[in-house]
């Protein structure tokens, strides 16, 4: 299936759904949600009050006349717990979906994704991504990065078993040689990926600034002769950049370096503030709108953070810095450069 339109997207999380007009009023078409492992006990069992609240979430985003991009569960991923006080691995399935690696498990991660797909007709596509950004340790953990290679295959197999008509595809952390190798092996004969996703913070979390940008779509449409989607991607307003620590110098299981020394290690020119970060986006944006192998992107993201995720600190540069908006919904520059680029390089159907 084709797109009618460009994807003016935004990953959309910590928020109830009471900002969506301005959320609107920004020019986004497409929103990016999470969904988290339906059932409580057994599978097709009991319906878990979490994906409850966010299948009602998803409902509400639908009924403002947003599209909406669904992210699968992925092997887990390693997270800040506040009560005990540190990082910690949380798997996403549970222990009676089957052993990680296992046909069972990998039969069970098709059914459960094919769920998806019939309860939230109507509701969600056509396109989806198959969980997140799995050649990286946050996201795979201590299992191998065949068994997330594997999964994510499966799991666009279970969305589009249901719906022929879907666009699956996985996001990379980034585009470098060990994510390609991770990304092939998804890709294998018998795949059904309709599009390769890529996720990249130039400037932030990488070197180089928003221009590498069409240097990455070219190398991936060219290795896997489809359109390329921008899952993430963005610029963080805030922080200061500080050296990478020692290699002999030991980070927790779950950390980044960027957390660890409180700093970025990459700015572009500017440096980490609103300003730049406005004017980064508008240029993004106008890439991704005349680059014909695009199909478009989701900024990362809405609203500052209060936490940060990984290490559970107020004001770390590694995630309380993303949004175009603050933790109070103020406006950044960037909201407005948004408007402005949606306005100069897309034709977007207003009739929602």
């Amino acid at each position: 299936m084709k797109l009618n339109e460009k994807v003016v997207g935004l990953c959309y999380h910590g928020s109830d759904g009471e900002d969506l007009d301005m959320v609107k009023e920004a020019g986004f078409n497409w929103l990016r949600m999470g969904v988290p492992f339906p059932w409580e006990d057994s599978m097709y069992g009991k319906l878990s009050p979490q994906y409850l609240n966010a299948r009602n979430l998803i409902e509400k985003c639908a009924a403002k006349g947003f599209k909406i991009m669904v992210t699968t569960p992925g092997l887990g991923a390693y997270r800040y717990d506040h009560n005990l006080k540190k990082t910690i691995w949380i798997d996403s399935w549970p222990d009676f979906v089957g052993v990680k690696g296992t046909d069972k498990f990998y039969e069970n991660v098709m059914k459960t994704c094919a769920w998806y797909a019939q309860d939230l007709e109507g509701l969600v596509g056509p396109l989806w991504c198959n969980m997140n950004e799995i050649d990286i340790e946050t996201f795979h953990g201590d299992y191998p990065v065949e068994v997330a290679a594997e999964t994510a295959f499966w799991s666009a197999k279970g969305v589009v078993s249901v719906d022929p008509e879907a666009l699956c595809g996985i996001n990379l952390s980034r585009c470098y040689d060990e994510g390609l190798r991770v990304a092939d092996m998804a890709y294998k004969a018998g795949h059904c990926f309709g599009y390769i996703g890529d996720d990249q913070y130039f400037g932030s979390w990488q070197r180089y600034d928003v221009e590498r940008w069409t240097y990455v779509i070219d190398v991936l449409h060219k290795r896997y002769n489809l359109p390329v989607l921008a899952c993430e991607w963005g610029y963080s307003s805030g922080g200061q950049v500080k050296a990478k620590p020692s290699e002999d110098v030991e980070i927790p299981s779950g950390l980044n370096s960027v957390c660890y020394v409180f700093g970025w290690h990459h700015e572009v020119e500017g440096g980490h503030t609103e300003e730049v970060q406005a004017k980064y986006i508008y240029r993004g944006l106008e890439i991704f709108a005349k680059n014909p192998h695009v199909l478009g992107s989701f900024l990362f993201c809405w609203k500052d953070a209060k936490y940060c995720y990984h290490c559970g600190r107020e004001q770390c540069p590694s995630e309380c810095f993303w949004g175009i908006v603050d933790s109070n919904l103020n406006p950044k520059p960037a909201y407005y450069a948004v408007q402005k680029a949606v306005k100069d390089f897309y034709k977007l159907d207003k009739s929602n």
